[in-house]
């Protein structure tokens, strides 16, 4: 093999996908900065190719230039996963964790279930599986305030499992309003990804992230930011909405960089998992946990028009 200055990462994937033995469990792990400058670049056609196999893809992307929506729909046709690494980070270490998570069980047919409270808009509706020392985070909506039951159902090793645990959801907290924008811009990926399996229009993708990009300020595919000077917006009585959500959100975080650190661990009362994450094994690297060893963050809600954001 020899690098000719340019990245075909479709062709680069089929070649992996050669002489592969039925008789075992296939994983791939790919680095790469994702560019895809050359031969086929259709997400869908990754697709395409992938689900024809009983493989899983684990991607590390590169660089500030990677494809991430283009890496996410490989990886997650496959059910793998994939991640961004920065070029300071250790790549080594992060092979050996995606090995870690090669060797162990991992938790299949994920769905996280809310019942006593109205939820809606959840951002990573089809979760599948969740390998060791993966974070699973949901951002989604609810209506009303009160006490619910969050529960993950799964199966670990042929065997139907639930972790359950109640909790109150709060009426109303500004203590972390960056989550609106956290939420808006999970859901965007979200829709890039349909658009790009070809699972929602074009049209609707578009208008979807248009609105999600106006309301909460964010810059997308289809927005961008006006930089005008101050008497101009005065001028045109433009409304500055950015200026008004920045503000909010820096005067949050200095009244928490003033308190003590503390947990926001809701399950304290009724703790989801009843064991400790087990350690890594000499050799697989730091950090990772294992399959039960998962933790569900639910944050404050937040009010905007009658309706809430949390995590």
């Amino acid at each position: 093999m020899q690098a000719r200055g340019s990245t075909n990462l479709y062709d680069g994937v089929r070649l992996g996908l050669t002489h592969l033995d039925d008789d075992r469990a296939t994983s791939i792990v790919l680095v790469t900065d994702a560019v895809t400058n050359t031969g086929v670049v259709d997400p869908k056609a990754f697709h395409e190719l992938l689900r024809q196999y009983d493989i899983r893809l684990f991607g590390f992307l590169m660089g500030n230039n990677a494809n991430w929506p283009l890496m996410r729909m490989a990886c997650e046709t496959t059910g793998g996963f994939y991640a961004g690494v920065s070029n300071s980070d250790d790549i080594i270490g992060q092979i050996l964790l995606a090995k870690s998570k090669i060797l162990h069980e991992c938790l299949h047919d994920a769905r996280v279930t809310i019942d006593g409270v109205k939820s809606f808009d959840a951002t990573d509706v089809a979760i599948g599986k969740v390998y060791r020392g993966q974070q699973l985070v949901i951002f989604g909506r609810y209506e009303q305030a009160g006490p619910a039951t969050v529960a993950l159902h799964a199966r670990l090793t042929g065997e139907d499992r639930t972790y359950t645990t109640t909790f109150e959801f709060p009426e109303i907290d500004t203590e972390n309003p960056e989550l609106e924008r956290l939420w808006a811009m999970d859901r965007i990926e979200q829709f890039t990804t349909l658009r790009q399996a070809g699972l929602v229009s074009a049209a609707e993708a578009r208008e979807v992230i248009e609105q999600l990009g106006v309301e909460y300020q964010l810059v997308t595919d289809h927005t961008a930011m006006v930089v005008l000077p101050d008497e101009t917006f005065a001028e045109y009585a433009i409304e500055r909405r950015n200026q008004q959500r920045v503000a909010t959100e820096r005067t949050a975080q200095a009244q928490r960089a003033a308190q003590p650190p503390r947990g926001n661990r809701v399950d304290r009362a009724q703790p989801m998992f009843q064991q400790p994450a087990p350690g890594v094994p000499a050799g697989n690297g730091g950090g990772a946990i294992g399959p039960l060893g998962l933790l569900l963050l639910a944050l404050p809600a937040l009010a905007r028009g009658g309706r809430k954001v949390a995590s």
